[in-house]
This record gives structure tokens, C-alpha cells and sequence, in this order.
């Protein structure tokens, strides 16, 4: 039978907080405590933590038919997850993005993104297959006080399966084998675990999962086809030292290959020139992503004088996207006396590699008192360089032979230790969880020089973060919480170091020069919340206000209009940096509710509201969401789960002079999980199930007001299947 771990709303809609379960299977709840990660680094029960965490388990994501990073949380409207099937995606966590989220996969920081203004379009963090994840966690708001630097604006954490979770109660081997199809993007996708435990100490896992695809379609379908191939492998194996202490070891593995016809970053400024003569014979692209994750870690459950848990992991993870675009001119332009057919090649790479070590302890000191303690040394390279090649048929020499850095490759170390306290009042009704930070980081250049011949600066500096959580249990089945949190992040490389001269179109010409004057951003993170339970109805409700100091943005320092030789307009010349705002912020409410109308049928509902604005010039931040929310109707039988979900959205009104705004929408997507038999599993879901043509308003975010929206709408009617045999 499939018995969800968690209802749809505590774990897949909004504000989560504890489990939510059928008032006459209080029994079972009782016996179904969810752990996580997230609000203290120590595993603890979610109804513990005075904060806003959203939990997707494995459960939740075969029956959504997740097989892409960017459909995690899908129902969830305080979490909008950007880009879509083989492009650059990232999370937004109620209006804050980009780097200022961090994210983090069984205790490894997940790579950062690139691109401008820390959008994160050209190069994405979902380096990673859905497949093996057990749990995905997103705690909102600042972190910094347990996570350090880049916990602004709150933290993602992805647990993938342990050899256990495929092995029942006596099982020596098991494993399961899943086969698919989801037409969203034309994917056919399969994959094997197999686990064994070996005695009594000792058990490992090996699963592998191919994805054969297409990019993901607009409602139209008339986007550019591209193909999209990905591998992923994940093994582990852990040894049970004694019967508290263990140690484990994991390979992660992920590549993704992506190929098309199209070459956009080379041809945008030549696709201009048409008009003069350059014409595009041919034109393709390919792009290779690659992660590679290795981690040796150490746990222990004993009872000592220094910790009664302790988990130390050392650990290297090292990402690495490849961009190589081609295309063939065939020119044509006597008003600039040029005849030739010209071959141009124009490469790509980004990578990024950390190292770690990471000691987390936990000391319960007597019944008032559990501390909480650890020890963060991380360090991180990071390079991002061009190179470019250009010939001409008939011409012995290279037009061009150049290899460009948008910014030098750097070396950032983290250094940061933490101590929280659980304080428990009152008979145990009240917890205070004070909790407090240090870190230092230093941010290396490798004597790299400016374009004026100058060398780049080192930056260091360091911080500390602070945190308090109240949480005061009302009655016993309704809490009132509140949180205070403290976030920073530093300036990261491609701000900080970022200089490149680039001519994109015959009349527009930009340069980005760096500033050494750059702060770290900080943010306040302020929330009250209501969760419990009455009778048959479970709800959570949380205001939030945050407030982002120092942010980073781009700031226009320089414009002049280059003429040429007899006095005409030749193009225009921008120069550009990055400076720090004063205040950003961002403020906003979230509710969820779930009626259980008897122990099969429940009826779930959630919506959040945000606003967020510079506070220096009244601008609107465009990485806030409209008024939106999640509305559906749950069946939970013997053999068969449904659930008929609408998500909506109001129309998006807080856009600032110039842009275009959303339309609001309702769509609708139905769920289905079907035992066929006590091995066979059968899920089936249908998204976007009345075909309505829309779009999201993060996709648009910022377009003119009369831009076309076109490209830009989601997919129409898909079906996707999968069916899993376990043994």
C-alpha cells in the first residue's frame, strides 16, 4: 500500500512545520516522526523547529513525477523554483534568489550559479538527478548563524536514499527497477538501485539512472528543438563500526549533454549585420555539464563528555559546464569591401571545485540544555574564461585566437564556527533557541591583473551571525513561534572581480569594470507563526519581514555616444559596476490549510503574499512573486492515491515603469498512484490538464511592456508515467 510519510500539504504545498495527519490515525502520526536537517544541522523533529521549512520526500516526488530539478515544489507558493528541462535554474525563496540562497546536497555545498546581476541564467545549480533524493528541505529565511556565508535569504537541503531505505527489516538484497516517459520534454528515462547488507555491520548501494530527452516546449511547442542526455550514478557504502558509530563513503556522479542548432551567444552581434551582407549559413551548439561529489564521513552516537552526536565529513565536490557554440558566415558586404566565408568557434567553461571539512556536535548538558556546536573549513576555486577562434577560407592566418577571463580564477576560503543552545521552559512548553556565528573568508585573485595592468585586490574579512527562535506550544496540538535571523554573504567572484568589453549588437557597446569597494550584503530575517491542529482541520500561518542591507546591483557609471571618422554615430558606450544599495526589503505572508473530511478524502489549500522594494528608490525587487497558492482535493485508498491539485495566481501588478506585468491564471494537474501489486507501482500525472496558456511571472520578470510573451508561456497538456518494480 502507499502510505505518504507526509499529507500533500505539510510536505509538498507551503508552510510546513509537523506532520499532518487524519485526527483518527493520531496513532500512526505518532510513529511517523519527520527529521530534519535544516533548523539546527542536528537531526531533530520538524514540530521542534521555530522556523519556516518545506519538506518534498521521496514519496512526494514520484508521485508529482519530478524527473527535473525545476519542478521540485511545484504547489509550494512561497517557492518558486526558476528556469525549466536542460537550462540554468536556481530557487527562489520568498522573492530572494540567485547565490543568496544556499544550497547544500548531503552536507556539500552545491555549485554556484553565474550570470548577470547573480541571476544565475547562464549557468544554473541544478547539477544534480532527482532520482535518489529521499528529501529536499528549504528553510526560509537568514542562516547564517549555523550555515555561514550565503544563507541570506535561506538554505535548500537535498538528502539522497541511504542503502536501508531500499533493504526491508531482514532483507540481505533488494533494489528496484523504474522505467518512464514524460512528454514535457519528450524524455525517456530509466533506472536500477541495487543495495545489499552484508552481516551486521556493513551495507552499500549502487543506482544509475539514463535520461534520453528534449528540451522543455512553450505552450506553442515552436522553440528551438535541442537534444538533452543525462547519466547519474550514486554509490555508498556504510560500515557500522560498533552499535553507535559508523562510517560512511558516497561517489555522485551527474553529466548532462545538451545539443541544438542554435549559437546565440556568438551570432548576437553578427545576426544585426544581415542587412549589410552576413549571412548565417550554419550555426550549432553544445553544452556538457558535469558534477563529480566524494565524501568520507564519520557518526557517532555516543554518550561522551565533548557530545552524545557527532558527525564529522570530509568531503570534495567539483562541477564543471562547457559551452561550445559554432557557425558558419557567409559574407557578402561590398559597403565594407569583405567577400569571404568565414568559420567561427567560441568556447565556454565554467568551474567551480570545494573542498571540506565539517565537524557537527550535540551535547545535551541536562533536561534544560542540549547545545549545539560545529566547525566549518571550506575552500573554493572558481574560474570562468572564453576562447575564441575565427578563420576565413582562403586565409592562411586566425582572424582571431583569443582566450578571455570574465573574472580571474579565485580561491575563497571559509572559515566558521557555530554554537546554538535548546532551552527548554515551562515543563518543556517553551524553547528558546539562541544560537550564534563566526566566520572569516578570504577571497584570493592569484596575482591576476586588471585590464589597465593593475592587480586585482584580496578581499577578507569576517562576521558574526546571530539567531533566536521561540517556539511556545499553546495547547497540544497548537504552537506559536517566533524567529529572529541574521544572514551575509560575501561579495561573491563574478561581482566582485568581474571586467570584461563587449560589443553584443553594431551600435551598443558595454564594459564591466570592477569595485574594490564592495561590502558584504547582510539581511534580518523577522517571522511569527500559528501552526497546529484543530479537531479535523490542520493549518500554519507565518508573517515574515526581511531586510537586506548593502545589496548588490549594477550601477551605470559611465555613457558616451562614439562617432566615427566624418561625425556620425558609430554606437553607444556604457561602463558599468557593481555597488551596494542600502536597504532592500522584502515582507509578506504565507497560510496553508488542510480538512481532513475522513480519513481517505482531505482538502488542502495555500497561498503567500509578498512585496518587496529598494528602499532608496521605491523600485520593486522583480524577484518577488504575485499573490499566488495551491487548492486540491486528496483520495488516499488501499492501493490507489489522487490528488487534483490547481495552482493559481493573481495578476502581477508591483512591476516597476516600463515592464510587463503577468496575467493571473488557474491551472490544474491531477496525481495518481496506483499499486498494481506488492511489488509493481504504477504513477501516472497529468499537468496542465485543461491545456490553458500561461505564463509564470518569474519567467518574465522585468521584460519591456511590450514585450512578446510568446516564448516565454509554459508547456500545454503533458503526461507523464512511470511504472517501478521493487525487490
Amino acid at each position: 500500500m502507499f502510505t505518504p510519510r507526509l499529507s500533500l500539504l505539510a510536505s509538498a504545498i507551503a508552510v510546513t512545520f509537523s506532520p499532518l495527519t487524519l485526527a483518527d490515525h493520531a496513532a500512526e502520526a505518532a510513529a511517523i516522526e519527520v527529521m530534519v536537517v535544516s533548523g539546527s544541522r542536528i537531526e531533530q523533529p520538524l514540530q521542534d523547529v521555530a522556523g519556516s521549512i518545506s519538506i518534498q520526500t521521496a514519496d512526494e516526488l514520484e508521485l508529482q513525477q519530478v524527473n527535473d530539478y525545476s519542478q521540485l515544489f511545484r504547489y509550494d507558493p512561497s517557492i518558486q523554483v526558476t528556469g525549466s528541462v536542460g537550462g540554468a535554474q536556481n530557487f527562489l525563496v520568498r522573492g530572494m534568489g540567485g547565490n543568496r540562497v544556499l544550497m547544500i546536497k548531503d552536507g556539500m555545498r552545491i555549485n554556484e550559479g553565474y550570470g548577470a546581476n547573480g541571476l544565475n541564467d547562464i549557468i544554473g545549480r541544478g547539477f544534480l538527478d532527482t532520482s535518489t533524493l529521499k528529501q529536499v528541505e528549504v528553510a526560509k529565511g537568514a542562516s547564517s548563524s549555523l550555515y555561514g556565508s550565503d544563507a541570506l535569504a535561506g538554505i535548500v537541503v537535498f538528502t539522497t536514499k541511504d542503502p536501508l531505505d531500499y533493504l526491508t527489516e531482514q532483507a540481505e538484497f533488494g533494489g528496484n527497477v523504474s522505467l518512464g516517459y514524460a512528454d514535457l520534454s519528450s524524455q525517456y528515462h530509466g533506472g536500477t538501485t541495487l543495495a545489499q547488507r552484508i552481516g551486521n555491520h556493513f551495507s552499500h548501494m549502487l543506482s544509475g539512472t539514463l535520461r534520453r530527452g528534449e528540451e522543455q516546449q512553450n505552450h506553442a511547442s515552436n522553440l528551438e528543438p535541442f537534444s538533452i542526455d543525462s547519466d547519474s550514478m550514486l554509490y555508498k557504502a556504510i560500515y557500522q563500526l560498533n552499535s553507535t558509530d559508523s562510517l560512511g563513503f558516497s561517489i555522485d556522479f551527474y553529466q548532462q549533454d545538451a545539443s541544438g542548432d542554435r549559437a546565440n551567444g556568438l551570432l548576437a552581434y553578427f545576426r544585426s549585420l544581415a542587412q549589410f551582407g552576413y549571412q548565417i549559413a550554419a550555426e550549432s551548439n553544445e553544452s556538457n555539464k558535469k558534477t563529480q561529489a566524494l565524501r568520507l564521513h564519520y557518526r557517532s552516537e555516543a554518550d561522551t563528555a565533548l557530545y552524545n552526536y557527532l558527525d564529522l565529513s570530509l568531503y570534495s565536490n567539483k562541477s564543471k559546464q562547457t559551452d561550445l557554440e559554432y557557425a558558419k558566415l557567409d559574407i557578402n558586404a561590398p559597403r565594407f569591401n569583405l567577400f569571404q566565408i568565414r568559420h567561427m568557434w567560441q568556447n565556454n567553461l565554467y568551474e567551480q571545485n570545494t573542498q571540506g571539512v565539517l565537524l557537527s556536535a550535540a551535547k545535551t548538558l541536562n533536561p534544560r540544555h542540549a547545545l549545539a556546536y560545529g566547525l566549518d573549513l571550506e575552500k573554493t576555486d572558481t574560474q570562468r574564461s572564453q576562447y575564441e577562434y575565427r578563420t576565413a577560407e582562403g586565409v592562411t592566418e586566425p582572424l582571431r585566437d583569443l582566450l578571455t577571463n570574465k573574472f580571474p580564477k579565485n580561491d575563497i576560503a571559509r572559515y566558521g564556527l557555530y554554537l546554538n543552545d535548546t532551552i527548554k521552559l515551562a515543563d518543556g512548553r517553551w524553547r528558546l533557541t539562541p544560537g550564534v556565528r563566526y566566520d572569516r573568508f578570504a577571497m584570493d585573485p592569484n596575482g591576476a591583473l586588471k585590464l589597465d595592468g593593475t592587480a586585482f585586490e584580496k578581499i577578507s574579512d569576517d562576521k558574526i551571525s546571530l539567531n533566536l527562535g521561540s517556539l511556545y506550544q499553546l495547547t497540544d496540538t497548537l504552537n506559536l513561534y517566533a524567529q529572529y535571523g541574521q544572514g551575509f554573504k560575501v561579495p561573491a567572484y563574478d561581482l566582485a572581480y568581474i571586467e570584461h568589453d563587449l560589443q553584443p549588437t553594431s551600435t551598443y557597446r558595454y564594459t564591466l569594470v570592477p569595485n574594490t569597494d564592495l561590502k558584504p550584503e547582510t539581511s534580518h530575517t523577522y517571522e511569527l507563526g500559528l501552526r497546529g491542529q484543530l479537531n479535523q482541520l490542520s493549518f500554519s500561518s507565518a508573517v515574515f519581514y526581511n531586510r537586506f542591507t548593502d545589496f548588490l546591483e549594477t550601477a551605470l557609471i559611465d555613457s558616451k555616444t562614439v562617432l566615427n571618422a566624418q561625425g556620425q554615430f558609430q554606437y553607444q558606450h556604457d561602463t558599468f559596476h557593481y555597488q551596494n544599495v542600502d536597504k532592500v526589503t522584502i515582507k509578506g505572508a504565507e497560510l496553508s490549510l488542510d480538512y481532513a473530511i475522513n480519513d481517505q478524502w482531505s482538502l488542502l489549500a495555500a497561498v503567500s503574499y509578498q512585496d518587496g522594494k529598494n528602499d532608496q528608490t521605491q523600485a520593486y525587487i522583480t524577484s518577488i512573486s504575485p499573490l499566488s497558492g495551491s487548492t486540491g482535493i486528496s483520495f488516499g485508498g488501499e492501493k490507489l492515491q489522487s490528488q487534483l491539485m490547481a495552482s493559481w495566481a493573481k495578476r502581477m501588478t508591483k512591476v516597476n515603469e516600463g515592464a510587463r506585468q503577468s496575467p493571473g491564471f488557474v491551472t490544474l494537474d491531477w496525481l495518481n498512484s496506483y499499486q498494481l501489486t506488492a511489488t509493481w507501482q504504477l504513477n501516472l500525472a497529468v499537468n496542465n490538464l485543461l491545456d490553458k496558456d500561461y505564463v509564470r511571472y518569474n519567467s518574465i520578470a522585468g521584460h519591456a511592456v511590450d514585450s512578446d510573451l510568446r516564448a516565454y508561456t509554459q508547456p500545454g497538456r503533458n503526461i507523464s508515467i512511470t511504472t517501478r518494480y521493487t525487490f
